[in-house]
């Protein structure tokens, strides 16, 4: 599907190719009638990505996201964007081609993960909790990265250290903790009952997907 997004001064769809139909459902009159079509078609969980990306403009890496279909069936996403700015350099329009794709996160080495409410961006180290972006350092994402490369499964401390330091030196015993912590205050709904990241007491951590 072929489209071009207005920005500025106005915004909404100013073209979109009869393709879209087929893969929504919708047809171009609906979403040329609707100013926000472009941010109600994505998930509520991938929307602070479109809003990136209206605001800021596209990168070189296409975009994943997951649409709603007229039904309200999910359908993957790929967005290879242009964006265009007029003289002054004011972003002014997005153009682009969007294709559907396979559910990226069923593949070998997934470059998404989503688990419950939690979206994991593995190409771009982006974090979305609840829909909304997460800041999280190197070190706590890749320690997010480590616990979930298996929910469930136990992760001791000792690996943790290892993928975080190269190190399976846990000094006080608190090291890990710490990290995990600050881990948990980003992406818990109350850091003090965690129930994304549970402890295992004398064997270390697991994550556990919630809605």
């Amino acid at each position: 599907m072929i489209f071009r997004y207005r920005t500025h001064p106005r915004h909404g769809f100013e073209f979109v190719s009869p393709a879209i139909t087929r893969i929504t459902g919708y047809t171009p009159e609906e979403l040329y009638a609707d100013p926000e079509s472009a941010i109600n078609l994505v998930d509520r969980d991938d929307r602070a990505i479109m809003h990136d990306l209206l605001a800021r403009g596209a990168g070189r890496v296409p975009i994943v996201l997951r649409w709603r279909r007229k039904d309200d069936s999910v359908v993957w996403i790929e967005q290879r964007d242009v964006a265009v700015y007029d003289r002054g350099g004011t972003l002014i329009a997005i153009e682009g081609i969007a294709r559907e794709i396979a559910d990226p996160t069923l593949v070998a080495q997934a470059p998404v993960r989503i688990l419950g409410d939690i979206r994991i961006d593995l190409d771009r180290g982006r974090v979305l909790v609840r829909g909304q972006p997460v800041r999280l350092t190197p070190s706590e994402l890749r320690l997010l990265v480590l616990l979930t490369d298996h929910p469930g499964r136990i992760v001791s401390r000792a690996t943790i250290m290892e993928a975080l330091w190269d190190s399976t030196h846990v000094g006080s015993g608190r090291t890990s903790e710490v990290h995990v912590s600050k881990l948990r205050s980003k992406i818990e709904r109350d850091p003090r009952q965690p129930e994304r990241i549970e402890t295992v007491r004398g064997h270390g951590y697991r994550f556990v997907p919630s809605g």
